[in-house]
């Protein structure tokens, strides 16, 4: 046994001394893959590791024994020596750079143009502003030192929600983002066939739903919502002269209101408003006979234009006047005696009168080859030789033709048919047409950034420098001339004759039905003349859209007043006409056209309500206030309605829409002409009665109504007509307050 115990000792040792050198790697191997991720606490946990392979070479078996053990031990001790030098690498890392931020232009803001984009980065960062379209970047800012970045010269698509975003190169976490409103301006294609000459019709392609309107540099321009492609065209409205005119367009979109687009680059047109003289048929000639409805046709006629040949009702051919002369060949004409004309029809697309009519017979000569004998032949040749001597003079009766006539020939079709005439026009005039009425009312809650606060302080400024001084100037002038009405006892012509000229005064009854009728149709005349009014068919629906808007404000206005009176009040109350209320739809509508305000300030009353028992001063602003404030409410309502309804497609449709819009127009303009407190009006008997009910409803009435008129505010203040308004409203202030005052303080010091 005790020789047994060395022997043991030895053997163990050689046991033992493998195990311990194989363990040192499998640590230093979970060392290594934990280490990757451990943080540098892991690291000092790490270090222990060599431990074994310290201990291990202490025992001289192992080494002897297992040299390759002896390396494999060696090798892990360097890996984690050089796992803490790879570990604390990021801890000494900077902190995260910021995003960049876009300052200009702001989210939901309304740009146009081409605009410049800026910001704010971190000094190092390069900034990429991406397209919102895709593709290549709309710019890249080179790193400069500086805090901040732009962008300019940026041109975006048009669009309600377009999105600017910038990112920082090589890093797309680091991005900034926001939409914006873009309207771009349309452009100007040419005239109705989009050649640079045109009788009065333009078109071109603009925002989809957007309101075009062109404007020549002489004044005239027309309007046009742009179809679902874009398209637009319409008549240009106001006199046109002949002669070369630069056009320019802009739009206006809902998403965009009140802001328009800037205007185009002007397009230079040839304006052409004179017909071109009727054509020039030259062959065949009067009392001719055609085999057949090829012709050939030719004549003269005006250079560019395009001539068509008729024989009766059939369109023969037509070709384009070059060098003065036209030709071609015709089809299609069944056998018979018809009578030829030819029109042309100019580049600009005016036509001209008809040529005078020939009378031409087709088909006869096809009976000549009937007889058998040989004389048919002998009788043939004065027939024959007759078509080709007739074309054999035409080079020297049209000098300078004589192989081009041939040619243009070739152009009208080449099969035997001279091609159909030429395309109709689609030129604006249905019935389901818009007109300015079909979307004159812009809802304020349609537009993202609508300017309350310039309506709030125009009505602010109309309620200071006129309502309140015209008040203060009429007052004055009553007590001046003792309470009597400023036109009393003024005749502007004598009496020549008796009083009573007649045993029994002739007398003409007038149905009151017809009387009613006549002055409707009458204000709605003044009222369609409110802005420009072409002859096309969509025009005869709006005259029917605002006779119908008319007849419901007036009954509104006298119903409401005559309910109240008869439940609330207790008295009678009737509606009567006042043809004095027809003068000033008038002079309302005149002075839209003048001023081109869109939309127009209407006046749509005919009438007031008359009590037949002489009421008290309260019964009397009682009324009036509900006059005025069913106005109010019918205009308020009828913009809901406007803001709910379709786009316009169909005759009703447009019926619908042009009805609700001139509803809302004409009760807000009545209701704020009437609350004005002068004279016999409805805002003087409300103001005698009670000062706060006239504020209230007059505040609204003119807020809603500046509102309405936003988007003529950009133009007048670009024209310099806002100013100009400004300071005559001032004037009559000052004028109307120093007069109000001279009459209340200085003239009793003086008497």
């Amino acid at each position: 046994m005790a020789r047994l115990a060395p022997l043991g000792i030895l053997v163990a040792a050689l046991i033992v001394g493998p195990l311990a050198g194989t363990t040192t790697p499998a640590t230093a191997e979970s060392a290594e893959s934990v280490g990757s991720v451990e943080s540098a606490a892991t690291v000092a946990t790490a270090e222990p590791t060599p431990e074994p392979s310290e201990t291990a070479p202490a025992s001289p078996a192992p080494e002897s024994f297992a040299p390759t053990q002896q390396t494999s031990t060696q090798q892990p001790s360097p890996q984690p020596s050089a796992q803490p030098s790879e570990s604390p690498s990021p801890t000494p890392s900077t902190a995260p750079s910021a995003a960049p931020t876009i300052d200009s232009p702001g989210a939901n803001a309304f740009v146009s143009g081409s605009i410049t984009v800026t910001g704010t980065r971190d000094p190092a960062q390069e900034i990429q502003l991406l397209s919102p379209t895709g593709g290549d970047p709309l710019c890249i800012a080179a790193p400069d030192g500086s805090a901040t970045w732009e962008c300019p010269g940026v041109r975006l698509p048009s669009g309600p929600s377009v999105s600017l975003k910038a990112v920082v190169t090589g890093d797309a976490g680091l991005a900034a983002s926001h939409t914006v409103r873009v309207l771009q301006a349309p452009t100007v294609t040419g005239g109705s066939t989009g050649q640079p000459t045109t009788s009065g019709i333009v078109r071109g392609t603009g925002y989809p739903g957007a309101t075009v309107t062109a404007t020549l540099t002489g004044g005239a321009r027309c309007s046009f919502t742009a179809d679902a492609s874009g398209a637009w065209a319409c008549l240009l409205q106001g006199t046109l002269i002949s002669g070369s005119e630069q056009v320019t367009a802009s739009q206006q979109t809902s998403f965009s209101a009140p802001e328009s687009s800037p205007a185009s680059d002007p397009v230079s047109l040839t304006i052409d408003v004179d017909a071109p003289a009727a054509p020039v048929v030259v062959n065949p000639v009067a009392g001719a006979t055609l085999p057949t409805a090829a012709g050939p046709y030719y004549g003269q006629g005006e250079n560019g234009a395009t001539v068509t040949v008729f024989a009766g009702a059939y369109s023969v051919c037509s070709a384009v006047v070059s060098g003065g002369s036209w030709s071609c060949t015709g089809s299609g004409v069944a056998d018979g005696t018809y009578d030829l004309r030819a029109v042309q029809q100019d580049a600009a697309g005016n036509v001209s009168p008809g040529s005078p009519a020939i009378k031409v017979t087709y088909g006869a000569a096809t009976a000549a080859p009937t007889p058998a004998p040989t004389p048919a032949p002998t009788a043939a040749p004065p027939v024959v030789p007759a078509p080709t001597a007739t074309p054999q003079p035409t080079p020297s009766a049209t000098p300078g033709s004589a192989s081009p006539t041939p040619a243009p020939a070739v152009p009208g079709g080449g099969d035997g048919q001279a091609g159909a005439a030429p395309p109709a026009l689609t030129v604006p005039g249905g019935w389901n047409d818009p007109t300015q009425f079909s979307t004159a009312v812009i809802p304020p809650w349609t537009v993202a950034q609508f300017p309350w606060l310039q309506a709030a302080m125009l009505t602010l400024g109309a309620l200071l420098l006129l309502v309140v001084p015209a008040r203060l100037l009429a007052g004055t002038i009553s007590r001046a001339r003792g309470g009597r009405p400023f036109l009393a006892g003024h005749r502007f012509s004598g009496r020549n004759r008796a009083r009573e000229e007649f045993e029994v005064a002739p007398t003409v009854r007038v149905n009151r039905w017809v009387a009613y009728g006549g002055a409707v149709l009458a204000a709605a005349v003044f009222v369609l003349l409110s802005g420009p009014v072409s002859g096309t068919l969509s025009y005869l629906r709006l005259l029917l859209a605002v006779t119908l808007a008319l007849l419901v404000v007036n009954a509104v206005a006298g119903l409401v007043p005559q309910w109240w009176g008869s439940r609330a009040l207790q008295v009678d109350v009737s509606m009567t006409i006042l043809p004095r209320y027809l003068a000033v739809i008038a002079v309302t509508a005149l002075a839209s056209r003048v001023f081109e305000l869109q939309p127009a300030l209407l006046f749509g009353l005919l009438g007031s309500v008359v009590v037949t028992a002489g009421p008290v001063a309260a019964q009397r602003g009682q009324l009036a206030a509900i006059r005025a404030g069913s106005l109010l409410g019918l205009g308020l309502a009828a913009l809901v309605v406007v803001g709910t309804l379709p786009v316009a497609t169909s005759f009703l449709s447009a019926l619908a829409a042009e009805v609700a819009n001139t509803v809302v127009l004409a009760s807000i303009g009545s209701a704020v002409l009437v609350l004005v407190p002068i004279g016999n009006t409805s805002g003087r008997s409300i103001l005698a009665w009670s000062p706060p009910i006239w504020a209230a409803l007059t505040v609204p009435a003119f807020l809603t109504l500046f509102a309405l008129l936003s988007p003529m505010l950009p133009q007048w203040t670009g024209s310099g007509t806002a100013s100009l308004l400004w300071l005559v409203a001032a004037g009559f202030a000052v004028v109307s307050v120093a007069a109000w005052a001279w009459q209340r303080f200085v003239q009793p010091a003086l008497d």
